[in-house]
């Protein structure tokens, strides 16, 4: 039976043969491919989407994942030359001689970068036989990693004791209330892979501490404006507690039909969202009037709106139920069943809106959801029968064939 397989983050294939791969139907994305000599042919053969970067891999190299720490004990404890690639980070110790780097004993691949202490910097690519990342440098400590969601806050800065080359591997976000000064005193060095929140007046001085910022993206909070960090859902009386608010979001606000011209003029001053707006077509012209961007997408709605945000499987007879038709928006997956009707779509939607994905499995109902459509940034798929698609993979971080 065929197999399908999404996502992989390393594909190996170092040992792979023509009967080995002869299973797979498609791999829709890998970020890295490892491949031998005698069988690079087989990456033709494959039916892969997208590939992030592919390396050749000599004879002799065998594979480590993730942080690599190299000291001095270590190359001390080589009695033959050592073949190795890393997928990941090499972090070189401070303790390191130059010596043991010329004597040659110990040959690196390396996908990720290298940090290697200032006075190594010039030898340190003699241990390289090939790199696909950059080597860093670092003064009086190793870098400190932090992956995931990292908030840089006053606490933090005041619990480093000396000065920090800092690593992002993630989102990295700045508090409102950060002191500049201790930030600049704290933070030596700073890198991020991934994604910055920074406030305006903060800005400058990220740039001034940033070791690169080719591999991040810097997402820059106007001054005055408020972070939502979730959805935020408004009816006639939360609204009251807002007084000229300036909101900035990425998640979706949603106003429901109560929500009164008065009170939201009062309430909300500007909005800066790069998510999507959902409210009644009575206040429409009002939440336009408050955009900070063009491209912010307003989704106003006449009777009622049901938001699809998770995974949600819809039946014939859930649409029926409908006592009037409604603004769909589905910002997750919304699966229709088989036993949907052409008819009780055009009758009980209104409109659609595709943020996510809508999933069908009669292929004749595409027609009818494209004369429903108003916005469209996600996908329509068909369902295929397990017949056909045979096995199916989804995530997998290291795959050998």
């Amino acid at each position: 039976m065929s197999q399908r397989i999404g996502n992989v983050g390393l594909l190996n294939l170092v040992n792979a043969t023509e009967e080995s791969i002869k299973g797979v139907e498609r791999i829709e994305n890998v970020g890295l491919v490892l491949y031998g000599k005698d069988n690079a042919h087989l990456l033709t053969k494959l039916n892969i989407g997208n590939i992030g970067s592919s390396l050749e891999v000599p004879a002799g190299y065998r594979l480590f994942n993730g942080v690599f720490h190299l000291d001095q004990n270590y190359l001390s404890s080589i009695v033959e030359p050592v073949l190795l690639l890393v997928n990941g980070i090499v972090i070189i110790d401070q303790n390191v001689r130059p010596d043991q780097i010329h004597a040659g004993q110990l040959n690196l691949m390396v996908n990720g970068k290298v940090y290697s202490p200032s006075h190594l910097s010039g030898v340190a690519g003699r241990m390289l036989t090939k790199s696909n990342g950059s080597v860093e440098t670092y003064h009086s400590a190793p870098p400190r990693f932090e992956n995931g969601k990292f908030s840089m806050t006053n606490s933090f800065l005041q619990s480093i004791e000396e000065s920090l080359f800092l690593v992002v591997n993630g989102l990295l976000t700045f508090a409102q209330d950060l002191n500049l000064d201790l930030f600049n005193e704290k933070i030596n060095k700073l890198e991020v892979n991934g994604k910055i929140e920074v406030f305006e007046h903060q800005e400058s001085l990220l740039y001034k501490k940033a070791a690169t910022l080719t591999s991040c993206k810097v997402e820059v909070i106007p001054a005055g404006y408020e972070v939502l960090g979730k959805p935020l859902r408004l009816n006639a009386r939360s609204i009251r507690r807002f007084q000229q608010k300036k909101w900035y979001t990425n998640k979706p606000v949603i106003m429901e039909s109560d929500v009164p011209r008065d009170m939201l003029t009062k309430a909300i001053e500007k909005i800066h969202s790069t998510s999507v707006i959902i409210c009644h077509e009575s206040v429409e012209d009002l939440v336009y009037e408050r955009l900070s961007l063009m491209e912010t997408e307003v989704l106003p709605y006449e009777n009622n709106f049901i938001l699809i945000e998770g995974e949600e499987e819809w039946s014939n007879d859930q649409f029926q139920a409908l006592d009037q038709p409604a603004n769909f928006i589905v910002n997750g997956q919304l699966l229709l069943d088989r036993d949907v009707s052409e008819e009780v779509l055009r009758s009980k939607v209104s409109t659609l809106d595709i943020l996510g994905e809508v999933v069908i499995r009669e292929k004749k109902l595409k027609g009818v959801l494209q004369t429903i459509i108003r916005l469209k940034t996600g996908t329509i798929e068909v369902e295929r029968g397990r017949e056909e698609t045979g096995a199916t993979l989804q995530n997998i971080g290291e795959l050998s064939l």
